[in-house]
C-alpha cells in the first residue's frame, strides 16, 4: 500500500509511463536504455509499492488494467504539477513578489530635492509581480504605523528620534511664513513683528511644543494636521500660516500668496526614511529601500 509518494516512486512512475507511450516492454527499451527484464523489475516494482496490478504483460500482448489507466491519468496531472512548480520556482528567480507599504508626507510631489517619484520609477524597472501601497499621513501618524508594522517605510519630517526606528536622513525642505491676498498684511510692505505676532495664525498640530520656530505664533485659532490644510487657512486671508515655500510657490506667482520676510522668517526641516529597528525586512522592501537610497545619492 503506497502511503507517502517518494522519489522512487517518481522514478517508478516515469517509467512506467514511458512504457504506455511506447507501447510495451520492448519498445520502451531503446528510450530508457534498459533492458526488457529490468523494465520488468521497475514495473513490479511499482506494482508492489501501489498493491495491485496496473498492466497486463506476456504472450497476450501489453495492456493496460483499469487501475493502471487511472495510475497514469494521476501521474501525468502528478508530473504536471512538478513541472508548474519547477517554472514557477524558475520564474521567481530574481523577482520582488508581494505588496509593500510606504508612507510619506503630504504635499512634497512638487520639492524637486524629494526624488520618491524617481525612487518608485527604479524600482519598477526591477523583475517583479509587486504591489504597492502608499499612504499620506502626518509625520506621527507615519511613526505609529511603522513602528505598530502597518508601514514598511516612511519618509517625513520627524521632529525627534524614537528608540525603535532607524532614522535615515534624505532631503531638506525650506519652510516660510505666508500670507493670503486677503489677508491685511498683504499690502504692508515690511510688517513689523509686533504685527506678525498680533495676527491670527494656522499652527502646525504635527509640531512639538518645544519646536522652535523664526517666529512664534502669538495666537492661533485654527489648527491644522496637513500642509494643505494650512494653505487653505493662508488662502482664506483670515491666518497667516508656515508652508513650505516649493508648495506655495503656486500662489506666490499667481499672486495668491505673499512670503512675509523671507530672508529671515525661513528654517529648514529635514526629512529622514524610517523603518523599524526590529522587524524583518522582506526582499522587496530591502530593494526599495536601495532604490530610495541610490535616488538621492546615498
Amino acid at each position: 500500500m503506497l502511503r507517502n509518494v517518494t522519489d522512487m516512486d517518481l522514478r517508478l512512475l516515469r517509467i512506467f509511463s514511458i512504457v504506455v507511450k511506447c507501447g510495451g516492454f520492448t519498445a520502451a527499451q531503446a528510450e530508457l536504455n534498459m533492458s526488457q527484464s529490468n523494465i520488468s523489475t521497475h514495473i513490479s516494482g511499482l506494482e508492489k509499492r501501489l498493491g495491485y496490478r496496473i498492466c497486463e504483460r506476456g504472450k497476450g500482448g501489453f495492456r493496460l488494467t483499469e487501475k493502471g489507466q487511472r495510475i497514469l491519468k494521476a501521474s501525468s496531472a502528478l508530473f504536471g504539477a512538478v513541472d508548474a512548480f519547477r517554472d514557477e520556482a524558475q520564474d521567481l528567480a530574481g523577482r520582488l513578489v508581494g505588496d509593500l507599504y510606504l508612507g510619506l508626507a503630504d504635499n512634497i510631489a512638487t520639492l524637486p530635492t524629494a526624488r520618491i517619484d524617481a525612487a518608485i520609477a527604479r524600482f519598477y524597472q526591477r523583475e517583479h509581480d509587486m504591489h504597492l501601497h502608499i499612504f499620506v499621513n502626518s509625520p506621527t501618524e507615519l511613526e505609529l504605523a511603522v513602528i505598530d508594522g502597518q508601514l514598511d517605510v516612511a519618509i517625513s519630517y520627524f521632529s525627534r528620534p524614537l528608540p525603535t526606528l532607524n532614522y535615515q536622513p534624505l532631503y531638506t525642505e525650506e519652510i516660510g511664513v505666508f500670507c493670503g491676498q486677503a489677508h491685511p498684511l498683504f499690502a504692508v510692505e515690511s510688517p513689523s513683528m509686533e504685527q506678525l505676532e498680533g495676527s491670527d495664525w494656522i499652527k502646525h498640530g504635527f509640531l512639538p511644543a518645544d519646536q522652535v520656530l523664526p517666529i512664534a505664533p502669538g495666537r492661533a485659532s485654527a489648527t491644522a494636521h496637513h500642509m494643505e490644510a494650512v494653505a487653505h487657512g493662508v488662502l482664506a486671508g483670515t491666518h497667516l500660516g508656515y508652508l513650505p515655500a516649493h508648495y506655495a510657490r503656486p500662489w506666490l506667482q499667481s499672486g495668491q500668496m505673499r512670503a512675509l520676510q523671507p530672508a529671515t522668517l525661513r528654517y529648514e526641516v529635514q526629512h529622514s526614511m524610517i523603518t523599524h529597528v526590529g522587524h524583518p525586512q522582506s526582499e522587496a522592501v530591502r530593494a526599495f529601500i536601495a532604490d530610495l537610497l541610490a535616488e538621492h545619492g546615498l
